[in-house]
């Protein structure tokens, strides 16, 4: 008998704590991405930004960015960024991103002679993670 009062002063207590609580709403966007490439603009190779696509929409049914030809390709869904870790520049691979999304950065001059940049929308990345291809 103490044992079912005992349990059910415990579901109670857990049924009050738990109630009217919204569920967690993270402030930064959740998808995978596949690693294009770098743009061509600086003469220094490593202040240029990466370009990444996140394929058709995420769980949240969001699509981020724009579409671009890129080395005779075209890719949907495309952002890019200035910081992608060094371990995360090889083009071809995916990785999960956790990641805040920024507007469109202003045009910027270009020091290369035959400079490729995109005007899509940047990202700031919270987290990355390797995906198996």
């Amino acid at each position: 008998m103490d044992k079912k009062i005992i349990s059910i002063a415990l579901l109670s207590i857990m049924l009050v704590a738990c109630n009217n609580k919204a569920p967690y709403v993270p402030d930064y966007e959740i998808a995978t991405g596949l690693v294009i490439g770098p743009e061509k603009c600086r003469a220094n190779a490593s202040e240029n930004a990466w370009l990444i696509q996140f394929p058709g929409p995420n769980l949240a049914n969001r699509s981020y960015g724009e579409t671009i030809a890129y080395n005779g390709a075209s890719y949907a869904n495309v952002v890019k960024t200035y910081l992608l870790p060094d371990s995360a520049k090889v083009s071809g691979k995916k990785y999960g991103f956790e990641f805040y999304l920024d507007g469109k950065s202003a045009k910027q001059g270009c020091e290369v002679a035959d400079p490729m940049t995109f005007d899509v929308p940047g990202i700031r990345p919270k987290s990355i993670g390797r995906i198996a291809n």
